[in-house]
């Protein structure tokens, strides 16, 4: 190939790799703090005896995974099956932190058969949205659950509701896909 033509062709390579920029940072699957998925498609959940303030988040947020997903959800109520695959926990986090979710049962490595998700509500209720800021932060914690890392699209954005717009208390189509393709 001639000089010329490789100059020419440096500014179009250059021009399609930067194309392809958001493809190669999408969000790896699991993406999460252990790096587990949940034993399996039906996401069975309770909600503590200390959890007391607003148990609509719960029901939101498994609702919006059971409507958006190939995964199914199942309200047990209260917890007493240790089987369970999410115990919803209200409880007083470190100052800052609003949400939590933590696997607290492996069947193999990978696999997180019981997780608790652990909202603060005193933490969610500071400063505006406090309704969007407690659903979009029970449906980031639960996407944990499945395997879910951070972005910057959807509810798996850290933080305060940056609006009320209902992309903040959703999955991204890219998240989707995995999930279903996992379960």
């Amino acid at each position: 190939m001639s000089r010329t033509r490789r100059i020419l062709l440096l500014p179009l390579v250059a021009a399609l790799t930067a194309g392809l920029g958001g493809i190669a940072q999408a969000n790896p699957f699991p993406n999460n703090y252990d790096s587990a998925v949940a034993d399996g498609a039906l996401h069975d959940f309770c909600t503590t005896t200390g959890f007391t303030t607003d148990r609509s988040v719960a029901t939101y947020a498994m609702a919006t995974l059971d409507d958006t997903t190939d995964m199914t959800d199942s309200d047990l109520g209260g917890c007493t099956n240790l089987a369970t695959d999410v115990w919803w926990w209200q409880e007083d986090l470190p100052a800052g932190l609003r949400g939590q979710r933590s696997c607290a049962s492996h069947s193999s490595p990978g696999v997180c058969d019981s997780s608790d998700v652990k909202l603060d509500y005193a933490e969610l209720d500071i400063g505006d949205n406090d309704w969007y800021d407690r659903r979009k932060t029970s449906v980031h914690e639960l996407g944990h659950s499945v395997g879910l890392g951070h972005d910057t699209i959807s509810a798996m954005i850290s933080g305060e509701v940056p609006s009320t717009d209902l992309v903040w208390r959703r999955y991204s189509p890219h998240d989707i896909g995995h999930i279903n393709a996992q379960y």
